[in-house]
């Protein structure tokens, strides 16, 4: 990509370059006027130097041309030859205190693959339409590419107003159109101008041949933009996003080298990996060659040296332990397809989301859409595509962000790069609704639970024990029922794997079946506790929705969710039951760490590192749980 200094318009080596500055992404169909459209804005701002124009000049000269504002921005001698831009170029402007970042996107067919990728880096959009051609095919086509990168404001621009003589009508007409476009593919039209960009009318100033136009100019509605929704930005604090890029040492200290894509970061944080679970403090947060920072904020590339040393891999989202961002093998997302060769959908491929990438199967979710709306099973160069992405390794994302490199991925061939897209954030994985016969009716009348409680002096509850395979939860489980019984607690433990063996022996290992098989847990474990047990639960419960309706069912009261975490690496040590080999060896599929996703706990009650503690520490840790619930008395427990 080509960067333009925005002081002297040659290609950007400038350090001090702001990495937070707005990126608006300039699209349209081949010669509707970006590229003039970019050129006029330099020359009318002041950005240029005399001698760059001067070159133009000459070059126009020698084709026989007028001065043309688009070759300030096609620096290619293939484009200025062949009229169209190819690469994409991005160009810094100050005007009015305001500062912005324009890319000027190629509107070739060929070229898709390039719109995309300097769309990436863009906040917002500004679509550029030919008042005599109107919306055209390739019109659609950006702003799709624009919708699934998440650009959720477009500015409209219909040029070549001189063309149909400034008339309004003509306008309105071509205006109305634009919006019903931009609002079918979810996307909010900011506002629709009128100009010339190739006469710089209503680019900086208010044209005087559109006099009926009451609106800002080009440049000011811009800087309007940017501005306002960078206060709004700043207000709403956005959760702790951190992509681990990698992992460097230098002497005996070890740097994490991570990008901070949203929040803020200082030393002294308690901070969270996902996937893996594993957790720690920053004890330093530095920037090189500058020193030791007080905090790093969005943008910002800096090293983390933790308080302690953990294995950790390039792929890692680092958040705080209670805004956790989700954890799956299975991504919905939107995609575009970019290469010639077609879609195969018996073909492995290779997704790349935040610093993270795994092999990947794609499943079309819904058919096609060609450019007249004809529905095909195909994928081709140029359709957009509902997927399902089946991730060969679990993945951190965040489909929340407003835009980021935690929702936006692309998809890749092993030479090529297929496909861009934004995971869905309209999916959203029901928990499974049971639906009771009305002529069911719960009998009562039998001795209440309080009575019971009364009698053996101890409160009922539930003790929800959830963890990687070979984390220890049977282990800890054991033990606790044994301290427990031994202070002369009625209580009883329900093992997932003991409850596969009989109530739950119909159940596979797809998501859907581990969902019945949590609320099966979790239904018999209430009738535990209203009979006045101390109930422990010993399951993976891999899903953070299947332990919430695990909560529900029992009750929040009652419920005390612990997390049992052992690095997945340990855990394949301990391997107590042998099914981590089995993997290895290919026998077994749908196994929670690898196939299919583990995601930890937002805000466990309690929270045990099983590779730092022994086991007796571990149950004292949930006696003090049970004994600030006051579920047990204070005398009870020795």
């Amino acid at each position: 990509m080509l960067m333009l200094c925005n002081t002297c318009a040659q290609p950007d080596t400038c350090k001090s370059r702001e990495k937070s500055m707005p990126v608006v992404v300039v699209v349209g169909h081949v010669d509707h006027g970006k590229s003039t459209l970019l050129g006029r804005l330099l020359a009318d701002t002041g950005h240029l130097r005399q001698d760059k124009i001067d070159h133009i000049q000459k070059v126009c000269d020698s084709k026989g041309l007028g001065l043309e504002p688009a070759f300030f921005l096609d620096a290619l001698e293939e484009e200025q030859a062949q009229g169209i831009s190819i690469d994409t170029t991005s160009v810094n402007v100050d005007f009015h205190g305001h500062r912005m970042s324009l890319i000027d996107a190629p509107g070739h067919i060929d070229f898709l693959k390039n719109m995309a990728s300097g769309a990436s880096n863009a906040e917002y959009g500004l679509l550029v339409i030919d008042i005599q051609e109107g919306i055209r095919a390739q019109t659609r086509r950006h702003l799709q590419v624009l919708s699934i990168l998440g650009i959720n404001d477009v500015v409209v621009v219909v040029n070549k107003m001189d063309l149909v003589k400034y008339d309004q009508e003509a306008f309105d007409s071509l205006a109305s159109q634009a919006r019903e476009l931009i609002v079918n593919e979810n996307v909010n039209c900011v506002a629709v101008v009128p100009i010339c960009a190739f006469s710089g009318e209503n680019l900086v100033e208010r044209s005087t041949n559109m006099s009926w136009y009451t609106g800002q100019p080009l440049l000011n509605l811009l800087g309007d933009l940017c501005s306002r929704t960078s206060a709004i930005d700043e207000q709403n604090a956005a959760p702790v996003r951190m992509v681990l890029q990698d992992v460097y040492k230098f002497d005996e200290h070890r740097y994490l080298a991570v990008r901070v894509v949203s929040g803020k970061i200082e030393p002294g944080t308690e901070v969270f990996f996902s996937p893996s679970g594993k957790m720690s403090t920053v004890a330093s947060v530095k920037s090189f060659p500058t020193g030791a920072l007080l905090e790093a904020s969005r943008g910002a590339s800096v090293g983390l040296e933790l308080s302690e040393q953990l294995f950790v891999e390039r792929g890692e989202v680092i958040s705080l332990p209670d805004q956790l961002p989700e954890v799956d093998t299975r991504l919905s997302a939107r995609i575009v397809w970019l290469y010639d060769a077609p879609f195969d959908p018996n073909s492995t491929y290779l997704v790349k989301l935040g610093s993270k990438q795994t092999n990947c199967r794609l499943e079309l979710s819904q058919p096609s859409a060609g450019d007249q709306g004809a529905v095909s099973s195909a994928l081709i160069k140029g359709d957009f595509a509902d997927v399902i992405i089946r991730c060969a390794a679990p993945i951190a994302f965040d489909k929340t962000l407003r835009k980021s490199a935690l929702n936006q991925l692309v998809i890749c061939s092993q030479y090529e790069t297929v496909a861009a897209g934004v995971i869905d954030n309209r999916r959203r994985q029901s928990a499974k609704c049971i639906t009771i016969d009305k002529n069911i009716h719960a009998e009562t009348g039998y001795v209440e639970r309080t009575q019971k409680e009364a009698r053996q002096e101890h409160r009922a509850a539930v003790i929800w024990l959830t963890g990687l395979s070979g984390s220890g939860k049977s282990c800890l489980a054991r033990a606790l029922e044994h301290r427990l019984y031994r202070d002369g607690c009625n209580v009883a433990v329900l093992d997932a794997d003991n409850m596969r063996l009989g109530l739950c022996a119909d159940l596979g290992f797809t998501p859907e079946q581990r969902a019945e098989n949590v609320r099966r847990l979790a239904c018999v474990a209430k009738l535990m506790l209203d009979n006045g047990f101390i109930c422990i639960v010993a399951a993976i419960s891999p899903y953070e929705r299947d332990r919430e309706l695990a909560n529900a069912i029992v009750g929040s009261d009652d419920f005390s969710e612990v997390f049992v975490f052992c690095p997945l690496e340990l855990c394949q040590q301990r391997d107590p039951k042998g099914l981590y080999k089995r993997v290895a060896l290919g026998q077994i599929e749908m196994f929670t760490g690898f196939d299919l996703p583990y995601q930890p706990p937002q805000k466990p009650a309690l929270r045990v590192d099983s590779s730092l503690l022994t086991v007796d520490q571990e149950v004292d840790q949930i006696i003090d749980i049970l004994l600030g619930k006051g579920v047990i008395p204070s005398n009870q427990t020795t």
